[in-house]
């Protein structure tokens, strides 16, 4: 199983928590650590109780994720300064990044429930991306899934239990680890509260699946964006969980990736309808860094901002102001297409307006009802991610495993520049706009009509150069090149692969800034096909 524990001796210890608004405190004994990737957990507890004056040792250790080698640090909160020991952890070289856990919050608050039935599948134009496709599988046919972190799911409504992602490398109650990812007949996700296979029945996390994901087109009650999507649900109630979460997501990925299908999952996108007010990214490094380490596997994350009145850029908001480019947020918009006025707003941290206030979704115990907050708006710019992956297009599926974190930038910047522009969220959000499915598909449309030509440069600049040269070319395929770099003399002072990419210009720099003035001679070849151009050195 995953969670295995470290022990020494019981440890013991109190938390002087930051200055947060609410008086947000850590949960008592608990700290979150990124190992190196070599240092081993043992030796680290044994240094940071070599440090310690106290008599009270601190003696558990429990792995969050072998891939990244991130641990819960957990001792008895009596006799220890916590933040000490943060501090400690922080100094020590064999620790990447170091934090307090917290309890985070959902994002969703009592709605009215008159408001229109699913408007915001409307008003993000879904139906008009719906002639193109409905979702749940790429042009080549791979099962398209998005993880759901939140606090707890109904796996068998009638309208999601069909959607529900099973791990079909698992053998159901047999008591073994069949696919050796560290937990056990984990079939349907995992519950990192209980560490269980047995989900917890939570509404929120039900209202959250159906926007994302409901049963399409099967009459009966509602419809997600995604009709045919596959929802890999984990039950969280801490940070712990969710970077734990992420470390599954991200393992289940990278073995889609590296076996081309033949295992794993393809996971798309994660949604966190959770977080914690009133803190900065910076407070919390190893929650923040999980982004880039999902998006370095090509998976987005899209989350949704705090449900207070309050700028986050001013006053801090986890996990919206991270700033990674792997993480899309958004704030909860209307019926009228205005910022709803409990939502927190950031023209540096969030990205879009989405459809959120008096949505309409499932519900526990197979009913439907009103949804609303910045919860209800995160699903549909999650929603909105993994529908762009089932466009009908051969390369961006291809590109999905050859360039996964590229793969994964083309999407987000078709959602940024697919919005409808809002005058009432131009000071709010970075691009002034509320989500439109079928405008995002319409620009990825642009990125799929790839070209392709005779092995070419189009263009090397600056040349004379100083610092760097630019070149421009064009390939027939997408596989990868090698190109050099020779000098006068022909000596070979420059080598790498480049890979073309397919959804924008075929360009490619090199630093040159520590070479010799002179005549150089650039080669880009791919078996026999080769072409060749001179640049000059000042």
């Amino acid at each position: 199983m995953m969670n295995k524990f470290y022990f020494v001796v019981i440890a013991l210890a109190i938390f002087t928590s930051p200055v947060f608004a609410q008086e947000l405190r850590p949960i008592p004994g608990q700290v979150i650590l990124r190992l190196q990737p070599e240092a081993a957990p043992e030796l680290v507890l044994r240094q940071l109780n070599a440090k310690r004056s106290s008599s009270f040792t601190i003696s558990a250790m429990q792995s969050l994720g072998a891939l990244h080698n991130i641990h819960l640090l957990t001792f008895h909160p009596d006799n220890v300064d916590g933040d000490a020991v943060l501090k400690q952890l922080q100094e020590m070289p064999e620790v990447n990044a170091a934090q307090f856990n917290y309890e985070v919050q959902i994002r969703q608050t009592p709605n009215d429930p008159e408001y229109e039935k699913q408007w915001g599948l409307e008003r993000i134009a879904a139906p008009d991306a719906w002639n193109t496709t409905t979702g749940g599988f790429t042009a080549q046919g791979d099962t398209i899934v998005v993880a759901v972190l939140d606090f707890g799911f109904d796996v068998n409504h009638d309208d999601l239990k069909e959607n529900i992602w099973k791990n079909n490398f698992e053998v159901p109650g047999d008591a073994v680890d069949n696919d050796n990812n560290g937990y056990i007949d984990d079939i349907l996700g995992w519950n990192f509260v209980n560490n269980s296979n047995q989900h917890l029945q939570d509404s929120h996390g039900t209202s959250v699946s159906g926007i994302i994901g409901a049963d399409g087109n099967n009459d009966l009650g509602v419809s997600g964006i995604n009709w045919n999507i596959k929802l890999m649900p984990f039950t969280v109630r801490d940070v712990s969980h969710i970077i734990a979460a992420y470390e599954y997501v991200i393992e289940q990925r990278k073995r889609y990736n590296e076996s081309q299908g033949a295992q794993g999952a393809f996971v798309v996108a994660t949604n966190l309808s959770l977080g914690i007010d009133n803190v900065f990214c910076d407070a919390q490094p190893v929650w923040g860094g999980m982004y880039d380490l999902l998006g370095e596997v090509g998976i987005m994350t899209g989350a949704g901002t705090a449900n207070r009145s309050w700028n986050v850029d001013d006053v801090g908001d986890m996990p919206t102001t991270c700033a990674s480019d792997f993480l899309l947020t958004c704030l909860n918009t209307t019926t009228a297409d205005q910022i709803y006025s409990g939502s927190a707003f950031g023209a540096v941290s969030i990205d879009v307006g989405a459809p959120g206030e008096g949505s309409y979704t499932t519900k526990v115990g197979n009913r439907y009802g009103s949804f609303s907050d910045n919860s209800a708006a995160a699903p549909h710019l999650t929603g909105a991610i993994a529908l762009l992956y089932s466009l009908p297009c051969e390369a961006l599926t291809a590109n999905a495993f050859t360039q996964p974190a590229q793969t994964a930038l083309s999407i987000r910047q078709a959602i940024l520049d697919g919005v409808d522009i809002l005058d009432n969220l131009k000071s709010k959000t970075v691009t002034g706009g509320r989500l439109n499915v079928f405008r995002s598909m319409e620009t990825l449309q642009n990125y799929c009509e790839v070209s392709t030509g005779d092995l070419a440069f189009i263009k090397l600049y600056p040349n004379p150069a100083y610092e760097e040269i630019t070149i421009e070319y064009e390939a027939p395929n997408f596989d990868n090149y090698e190109l050099r770099v020779y000098n006068a003399l022909g000596q070979l002072v420059h080598r790498n692969n480049i890979t073309p990419p397919r959804f924008s210009e075929k360009v490619h720099s090199i630093d040159v800034r520590n070479w010799s003035s002179g005549m150089y001679f650039l080669t880009l070849e791919q078996g026999n096909n080769r072409v060749q151009i001179k640049f000059i050195v000042q």
